[in-house]
Parts: structure tokens; C-alpha cells; sequence
């Protein structure tokens, strides 16, 4: 397992420095009178090797960062098979956009909030296909564990597969095998979701949920615990 620490850009009106900088510090906004304004953005890399369902795994992703908006990057071999998913998070989860790919085949979904704060909004699309636009129950999306149980309030059940055949592995043993990775809890910034949000945070995840039951994602493993505002 390996981590590359991130390095902190700092773009300050009083000139231009590059560094390595605390990750609490590099959130913070600056204090009441303080004398210029500051820009600060990090990236990093982590390598981890396993063993899924007795096959080799081996994991690589980068990730970047700049405040409120976070883009991930994973590229996996298991059992031979290259499997690749990334995602882009607008203002914590507010929109989130994600690309699953295998077998050259690709499924593209993009999740966002909606006016009633139960319901969320799913729009997926496999390969070229037509996009498919559904409105979900963010407390039944994490009820579930099976993407076969994803359903719109219409009924209707999301294609989140279209012609992509990745290996079976469920997000769960993802967790087992890495989740508790020093390399990876670097990664993350002591900040990885655990997957289990208290009762009244519980909705707050549904994106994470959703994304990481998609067959033949590794998101799970990347997911930052979303805050309440």
C-alpha cells in the first residue's frame, strides 16, 4: 500500500507560494481581517493491493480537491479484468456526476438534489444511449443494498448495467478488504464515510449509497462522510 501526500497550493494576493500545509488550515477560511484573500486546493494518489473472493485486486485513484467540489479518479485490475470509475462532487454532493466503464462499455449517471428534500434525482445514460431521467426516495435508496432494488417513484427500475460485465463484488467486501487501510485513511483525510450515518444524517448519503451499489464500482472506497449544513 502507498500514499503520495498532497500538496497544497496557495495562491495569495500578496504573491504566489507552493507547499505542504495541514489539512484542517487548508479548509479554513481566512479570520476577520486578515490582510489578503487565499486560494487553497490539494491533490494526492494511494496504491493498494488485496485479495477479493481469493483474486488478486490492485487499486489506484487520485483525487482533487478545492473546497466544497471534489473529483476522484480510480483505475482497478481484478482478476485481469481493468475496471475504471470516477466521479465529480459540486458543493458536497450537491450534484455528482460519475462514469463506470468496462468491457469498452461505459454507464454515465449524474445524481442531484430536488426542491423536496426527499427525493433525489437520478439521470442515466449506458454508453451513447438516450439519457433516462428518474426522481427516487433518498430513505428507500438507503434502505437497500442491491442496485436490483433501485426504483424510481414511478415504479420504474433505472438501467445502471447497460452492456458493461464487471466482475461480482459488492461494495460491502470493497470495505472489508481496504476500508480500514492506513494508506487509504491517509488518503482520505481522516474524513472516509463509514457508511452507516446516524438516523437524522442518514439522507445525507444517499448519493454515496447509490454510487457505490452500481456493479462494478469502487467509489465506495472514496466517499468523504457529507457534513450537515
Amino acid at each position: 500500500m502507498a500514499f503520495e501526500r498532497r500538496g497544497f497550493l496557495k495562491v495569495a494576493t500578496t504573491g504566489f507560494a507552493l507547499g505542504y500545509v495541514n489539512f484542517d488550515r487548508a479548509m479554513a477560511w481566512p479570520g476577520q481581517g486578515a490582510p489578503h484573500n487565499e486560494l487553497l486546493a490539494g491533490s494526492g494518489a494511494v496504491h493498494l493491493e488485496g485479495k477479493l473472493r481469493s483474486k488478486a485486486m490492485t487499486i489506484d485513484a487520485q483525487d482533487f480537491l478545492d473546497r466544497g467540489d471534489r473529483s476522484v479518479v480510480v483505475r482497478s485490475r481484478f482478476d485481469s479484468r481493468e475496471l475504471y470509475s470516477a466521479m465529480f462532487s459540486y458543493q458536497n454532493d450537491l450534484t455528482v456526476f460519475a462514469v463506470f466503464r468496462d468491457n469498452d462499455h461505459s454507464t454515465t449517471i449524474v445524481l442531484s438534489d430536488t426542491d423536496d428534500p426527499k427525493i433525489g434525482r437520478l439521470v442515466a445514460w449506458n454508453d451513447n444511449s438516450i439519457p433516462q431521467l428518474f426522481d427516487v426516495d433518498k430513505n428507500k435508496m438507503m434502505a437497500t443494498n442491491d442496485p436490483k432494488n433501485i426504483k424510481a417513484i414511478n415504479g420504474k427500475t433505472p438501467d445502471l448495467l447497460g452492456e458493461r460485465k464487471p466482475p461480482a463484488f459488492t461494495w460491502q467486501e470493497l470495505e472489508t478488504v481496504f476500508g480500514s487501510d492506513p494508506s487509504l485513511l491517509a488518503f482520505m483525510r481522516g474524513r472516509k464515510t463509514t457508511h452507516h450515518p446516524t438516523e437524522e444524517n442518514k439522507m445525507l448519503e444517499w448519493v454515496c449509497r447509490c454510487m457505490s451499489m452500481v456493479e462494478g464500482s469502487t467509489l465506495s472506497l472514496f466517499w468523504l462522510a457529507r457534513r450537515p449544513y
